[in-house]
């Protein structure tokens, strides 16, 4: 197909996607109008219900879970098919680019030593994150993305975390695989103990407490796992494509 031709194909995209765009936005109320009857429901139920102070979280994981079960694989997916692009792209002789020594931040001392001590901090900002947010705003997508935060400032320090033939990309699928696979297992928990997918089936103690809210702790454990790995196997297969474009051209 020519350039002229890809053009006006996106240019009828276009025009269909700004004619929705703006009868969406022409139906929208005017400015300052409240109508949040659904809102002054869900807060309203959300606490006595499941016990969990942080309302936002029972929106995403019980009244919208089955919407935030999808967005979870979405990402999972898009994971999967980076790797599989990647990986096809290269020869199967190719090995992974994961050298031994390595200096991301140049050589500046400095620099890998503020994010060798900032790793630390992250990752049990991350935990906390993740742990309390059926108390406090966090959750499995704020936690596991600065998990992720936190390993990447293991590699800008310089660290080296391969030992023999455990690459990192392993534990990082490992991870996102566990996370996804956690998921599905608790969704279908709620058929199997309960009444439908998702529903809670264990005890949601004393409101405010942190062994609270039922399933929410392990849910919120297993998206952030998903969404760490993910995003760190997305980042890694792209640094392993980097590095061996530049072998390759010589660099």
């Amino acid at each position: 197909m020519t350039r002229n031709g890809r053009l006006a194909i996106f240019a009828v995209g276009a025009a269909g996607l700004a004619a929705l765009l703006a009868w969406g936005l022409a139906g929208l109320p005017d400015f300052g109008t409240f109508d949040g009857q659904m809102g002054q429901l869900i807060s309203s139920i959300a606490v006595p219900e499941r016990h969990a102070t942080n309302v936002a979280t029972a929106v995403t994981l019980d009244f919208r879970g089955f919407d935030t079960f999808g967005e979870e694989f979405i990402l999972f997916a898009a994971a999967v098919g980076v790797l599989a692009l990647l990986r096809l792209a290269r020869s199967e002789e190719t090995a992974a680019a994961d050298p031994e020594e390595r200096t991301p931040t140049a050589g500046s001392r400095s620099v890998a030593r503020v994010c060798a001590a900032l790793a630390g901090p992250a990752a049990v900002l991350a935990i906390y994150v993740i742990l309390h947010g059926h108390l406090t705003p966090g959750g499995g997508f704020q936690g596991g993305v600065v998990l992720a935060a936190s390993l990447l400032f293991v590699y800008l320090a310089g660290v080296t975390i391969r030992h023999g033939r455990v690459r990192p990309i392993n534990a990082m699928e490992l991870g996102e695989g566990v996370g996804a696979a956690g998921l599905v297992a608790i969704a279908i928990g709620g058929l199997i103990f309960g009444a439908s997918f998702l529903e809670n089936f264990l005890p949601l103690g004393v409101t405010g407490d942190f062994f609270s809210a039922g399933t929410y702790i392990p849910l919120y454990v297993a998206v952030g796992l998903e969404v760490a790995g993910a995003i760190l196997v997305i980042l890694g297969e792209l640094l392993d494509q980097a590095l061996l474009t530049a072998e390759g051209d010589g660099g």
